[in-house]
This record gives structure tokens, C-alpha cells and sequence, in this order.
């Protein structure tokens, strides 16, 4: 974790940018690793006051690969304007378990406005359209690679955490299974042990009962997909955040 501090602390200095949140994303953060799965590092940024007040448009993104690090940071204008889609991966990144770093209080502001802003419908939508290009993966193969299996099963979780709860959804799979018969909890909690000791490429016969299981997750999911809602909200919460973290880097 430290060298992951120092490399953020890198970014910085070279891009003269100051770096608000950074979190583990990715199998490591969802509870599901293999042993040599990659580092998958996300953070939020912001530049100087003076970058924003400009009519040219902007690389709003850092995205950096180094061996096993996988690193993409977003700016904070960018990360704002997301958050009024109820952006999927960025909601799940303030939920991470695993943080490198945040500005005191930013990810508890953040944290507030992910629940004004929380449309279950958008999320449903982002999840539900990995369900179907998993399965597409998955459903004529007798094997299966187990981090595929769990991509699917992890979405299929969310979408059916979405329909049964109003709150923010959580970002590791064991609180997504919070909704899940205890019988498949344990089917699923051997299959993430097995994970955590074998390679990303390592094959696995499919288990029938797991499977029939998945189907009807599928059919509650398609069956309740109807009662979902949009947020409406309008951007006044995030304009505030917006200036108020501008104002106080111009004072720093």
C-alpha cells in the first residue's frame, strides 16, 4: 500500500494536479481476488482554479498501466457531472473497502451526495447490461473462468439488491449476498476460496444448482425490473461542491 501511496504522490508532482480520493477497485475491493489479479486504482482530482476557466476542452482523464497497477484517475468537474447520471462505477468507488487516500471529509461529502443523487434505475440498467454480456460468455460453456463466473454473478447480485432495497448498494460481494439464500451463501463463499488460490485463467466446471440458481435470479430481475425510479435531482448539490473545493485550492 505504500508504494501505491508513493506512485499517487507521483502523479501529483508530474501533473500538477491534487489528488482528493483513491480507492481499490476490481476483484480486490469486490472480495473476490486471485492471487496474481491485478491492482485496479482509481482516484479523483482536481487541477488549479485558473484550468477550469477555459473555453478549450480539456483531457479530463489520467489513465496509467504499470505491470500489475492498473491506475485511471477522473477530474473532480467530470466526476461531478457523473454523479448526476448516478454513474455506477463512481458510486462504488466511495464504497470501496480498500482506501489509499482522501482529502479529510471528501469522501463523507461525496459520500452525501451519492445518496442525493442515487437513481436506482441507472444502476439497475449499468449492472443489468453486464448480466447479459456475461451470460453471453457463459452459457453454452461447460467450463468457465471463475472471474467471469463472478463478474456475472456479482451484477446479477446488484440487480437483484436494487429491486429489494432502496439504499446505495454495497461494492463487496458479501454484502450483496445479504438478499441471498444461506445455502448458496456457502456455495459462493467455497467458490471464492477456490478463486483466492488459483490463476485468472484457471477453468471450472460449471456447478447445475449454482446455475439454476443464476436463472432465477435472471427471471426475478426481469420480472421486477418495471418498479425502478429516476432521480430527478438537479445540480445545485454538486455546484456547491464544485466551487467550494475550487475556492479552498485558490486559498491553499
Amino acid at each position: 500500500m505504500e508504494n501505491i501511496k508513493h506512485i499517487l504522490a507521483e502523479i501529483e508532482r508530474k501533473k500538477n494536479i491534487k489528488i482528493l480520493y483513491a480507492c481499490e477497485t476490481g476483484s480486490r475491493a469486490w472480495g473476490f481476488p486471485s492471487p496474481d489479479s491485478d491492482f485496479d486504482i482509481r482516484f479523483i482530482y482536481m487541477h488549479e482554479r485558473d484550468w477550469y476557466l477555459s473555453l478549450n476542452v480539456k483531457k479530463d482523464t489520467i489513465e496509467i498501466m504499470d505491470g500489475d497497477l492498473d491506475i485511471t484517475g477522473w477530474d473532480l468537474k467530470k466526476s461531478l457531472i457523473l454523479l448526476k447520471k448516478s454513474n455506477a462505477p463512481l458510486i462504488e468507488r466511495f464504497n470501496s473497502p480498500i482506501e489509499y487516500f482522501s482529502v479529510p471529509g471528501f469522501r463523507d461529502e461525496f459520500k452525501e451526495l451519492i445518496a442525493a443523487y442515487y437513481s436506482p434505475i441507472a444502476v439497475f440498467f449499468h449492472h443489468h447490461s453486464l448480466t447479459k454480456k456475461f451470460w453471453e460468455e457463459l452459457k453454452d460453456k461447460e467450463e468457465v473462468k471463475l472471474k467471469s463466473y463472478f463478474y456475472l454473478i456479482r451484477s446479477l447480485l446488484s440487480c437483484n439488491w436494487i429491486i429489494k432495497d432502496n439504499a446505495v448498494l454495497p461494492m463487496h460481494i458479501e454484502g450483496l449476498m445479504k438478499y441471498v439464500e444461506e445455502e448458496y451463501k456457502e456455495r459462493l463463499r467455497e467458490l471464492i476460496k477456490l478463486k483466492a488460490t488459483v490463476g485468472e485463467k484457471y477453468l471450472h466446471r460449471k456447478d447445475e444448482k449454482l446455475n439454476a440458481w443464476i436463472m432465477g435470479l435472471f427471471e426475478f430481475i426481469e420480472a421486477g425490473k418495471e418498479n425502478l425510479v429516476v432521480n430527478k435531482a438537479d445540480t445545485g448539490l454538486l455546484n456547491e461542491l464544485f466551487l467550494k473545493m475550487l475556492y479552498a485550492k485558490a486559498n491553499d
